[in-house]
């Protein structure tokens, strides 16, 4: 009983660093927020956002339990706080609807004839028949979409190595041109590589160049997601990097992250891994983003799939350096975080099912966590 009280009494201590009361409060602190309650045979994964450059966020996730599947579009004008469902993303080219792997950016400078504000879509558009990253438009607020061109296409959804799909695609406006990245399955000499390719008017896009692609046949990196660290004016690239049958510290699906002075030369860095104390290591469709907090270079933040926790680099992205910290998030397949532009202390994690649980009827909330980075990062 007595460590019981003192448990209660810490946990009553640390409250502040919450919402107390039964809403959340605009812009502060509070754990699995409800964005979307599914129903029926509906499971949100593979969560992805953008915040707009008035400081709303366009959230959307993986949904299935609808034929043909589509990407519900959610809005948040109080950092997270409350949510409204504006719209869906539907499949308007291919008729094969959208099952997976959703991508959201924002147009900070006009191109192909649309204004800055307007919010670009991506995703992975599948069947028997193949695999399409398409790009869609919206020039409304995320209220509806229009289809702008077809990035990619590979062959029919199949992970076995010799396959050719191509998958998980990451937007990137960058140098007066949109960057698609995404795993490319297509190449006879990889299982799987990472690749990249640039539109400079969102309909013509130039030929795949490779980001990340290793000589052994086995290797699938995966998942691309980057961001920019300015203190140290590079950007990173995180990865999921399997082998074969073969694991890393106890994780099949080991992170990587490479670091380059220009986010279309990833090729010509180095890929190393993030290894906390020599024991423990992230696991699976790792995202990263970075945040002014935490000292003079800020904080690198990468999240996992498999697990809690947030792994954490305050020493410019130094091999040696990172650490983990626990947060009150729960896993999620390929969960996203966010740092509020303008609450750069505020780390928004994404949740909904795990890989696992898809398909299981468990109806787990598509849902918003923000927690204090300065406080996540003391423990």
């Amino acid at each position: 009983m007595v460590c019981l009280t003192r448990l209660l009494v810490i946990l009553a201590n640390s409250a502040p660093a919450l919402s107390r009361s039964s809403e959340p409060r605009p812009f502060g602190l509070f754990i699995n927020n409800t964005i979307y309650q599914p129903t029926g045979r509906e499971s949100l994964t593979y969560p992805r956002y953008v915040e707009l450059s008035d400081g709303t966020i366009i959230a959307t996730a993986s949904m299935s339990g609808h034929s043909p599947a589509y990407f519900p579009v959610f809005e948040s004008k109080d950092g997270g706080a409350s949510w409204k469902w504006v719209s869906d993303i539907k499949d308007t080219e291919n008729g094969w609807g959208f099952p997976a792997q959703p991508a959201l950016a924002e147009l900070t400078e006009a191109m192909g004839g649309f204004e800055p504000g307007t919010i670009l879509a991506s995703g992975n558009s599948w069947s028997s028949n193949g695999t399409r990253i398409d790009l869609y438009a919206s020039t409304d607020g995320a209220k509806s979409w229009e289809f702008v061109s077809h990035v990619a296409e590979g062959g029919r959804p199949n992970t076995t190595n010799g396959a050719t799909p191509i998958w998980e695609p990451y937007l990137l406006v960058y140098n007066n041109s949109l960057v698609c990245y995404y795993s490319d399955q297509r190449d006879p000499k990889h299982g799987q590589k990472l690749a990249h390719q640039v539109s400079r008017d969102l309909v013509n896009w130039d030929p795949p160049v490779d980001d990340v692609a290793y000589d052994e046949y086995l290797a699938r990196p995966g998942m691309t997601v980057v961001a920019w660290v300015p203190p140290i004016k590079k950007w990173i690239l995180v990865h999921e990097f399997p082998v074969g049958n073969s694991s890393s510290h106890g994780v099949n699906y080991p992170v990587y992250y490479r670091l380059a002075n220009n986010p279309l030369d990833f090729r010509l860095s180095e890929g190393l891994p993030i290894v906390i104390n020599n024991t423990t290591a992230p696991n699976a469709s790792p995202y990263v983003v970075w945040s002014p907090v935490g000292g003079p270079n800020g904080t690198i933040i990468v999240s996992d799939a498999d697990r809690g926790p947030v792994y954490t680099n305050r020493v410019g992205g130094d091999v040696d350096k990172w650490e983990e910290h626990p947060t009150p998030a729960g896993a999620t397949y390929s969960r996203a975080i966010h740092i509020l532009r303008n609450h750069p202390d505020n780390l928004m994690i994404f949740g909904g099912e795990t890989f696992d649980e898809m398909g299981l009827g468990l109806l787990t909330p598509f849902t918003a966590t923000v927690v204090s980075l300065e406080q996540t990062l003391r423990g």
